[in-house]
């Protein structure tokens, strides 16, 4: 019998000990780069003034020896605990990242062999700040035609590691990783609706990019932002459609930049929801921003039974993905 729908059933979160406030960037003469890196204006900013930029007053950078695999794991056991799930009947694992240091084998085969999993398929998606939503979806593809199983979808980043101190985008990075347990349910609830797009033309994939020497690159974050505001809201309206709902209660969008969540709460009309906001405390996380959004959600209570959540992101590409999930 094919079941529908995939129900998160536990979720988990890791954030690095290391907590970098606005101060670590007093005094640095940060650099505003076009696309071929030339210079074009500079500026020194003082932490309230990085704050009133970004949103951000802190975020997390990992560990020299601490990689995205290592993050992940931590968070997948916290996700199996809750969950009550054992390890031992994960069918499938799919990690987020764009960050592994070495990926191959891939993030997804190494937290397969530290949780002693034989026998289930294990990979990793690299779709920058979409991955998470991303995974979710490929995760419900998978376990369509599945005849039962648990699934570890992991979204993990160590974009320290990617970042150019003396950029003026610098400020906007940190260090994460979430995790979500999910299984099979007849019962309505899970993974209801999902929505990708993917839209590269136009110079849109110079929009944000490595560069030459492996960091981020976002010459044009006003472009960014427009894009990302009407991305999001536009998948957050197919989603509610496909998924019959009138409303949503809460929104988890991508934790890019204040900005861009302020812009997003301002145009969602659906009376009392909320848009679930952490990017003061942790930064942009890349794929990893929802995911852990997800988790602190679900256990400061933000995310309750009944609760219809859309979490929706977007990333380099430009790629737009997103889900409705019933809880």
């Amino acid at each position: 019998m094919v079941l529908s729908h995939l129900e998160i059933v536990g979720t988990g979160s890791y954030l690095p000990q290391d907590i970098r406030g606005n101060d670590y960037f007093s005094g640095i003469v940060l650099w505003k780069h076009d696309a071929a890196g030339k210079e074009l204006e500079h500026r020194v900013l003082n932490p309230e003034g990085i704050f009133q930029v970004t949103g951000i007053r802190e975020r997390r950078y990992a560990r020299s020896d601490e990689h995205p695999s290592d993050m992940g794991y931590n968070a997948a056991v916290r996700a199996l605990e809750k969950s009550g799930v054992s390890a031992d009947s994960v069918a499938g694992i799919i990690v987020a990242t764009v960050s592994e240091k070495v990926n191959f084998p891939s993030a997804a085969c190494k937290i397969q062999k530290r949780l002693g999993i034989r026998g289930c398929f294990a990979y990793d998606i690299q779709n920058a700040c979409a991955g998470f939503p991303e995974a979710l979806i490929e995760a419900d593809a998978r376990a369509y035609r599945a005849d039962g199983g648990n699934y570890l979808v992991i979204a993990s980043e160590k974009l320290s590691a990617h970042t150019d101190i003396t950029d003026i985008n610098a400020t906007l990075f940190g260090d994460g990783a979430g995790a979500v347990v999910l299984h099979h349910s007849e019962s309505g609830k899970g993974i209801v609706a999902t929505y990708s797009v993917s839209d590269p033309f136009d110079g849109i994939d110079s929009l944000i990019f490595r560069n030459s020497e492996n960091c981020i690159w976002m010459p044009d974050g006003g472009a960014v932002m427009k894009l990302a505001v009407r991305n999001m809201l536009e998948s957050a309206r197919f989603l509610k459609e496909r998924a019959g709902w009138d409303r949503a209660d809460v929104y988890i969008p991508h934790q890019a930049n204040g900005r861009i969540l302020d812009a997003v709460e301002k145009r969602v009309t659906d009376k009392g929801a909320v848009v679930y906001k952490n990017i003061e405390k942790y930064g942009n996380m890349s794929s990893a921003t929802c995911a852990v959004a997800l988790d602190e959600s679900v256990c400061n209570g933000t995310v309750k039974e009944g609760s219809r959540v859309i979490i929706t992101s977007f990333g380099s590409g430009l790629v737009t993905a997103g889900v409705a999930v019933q809880f």
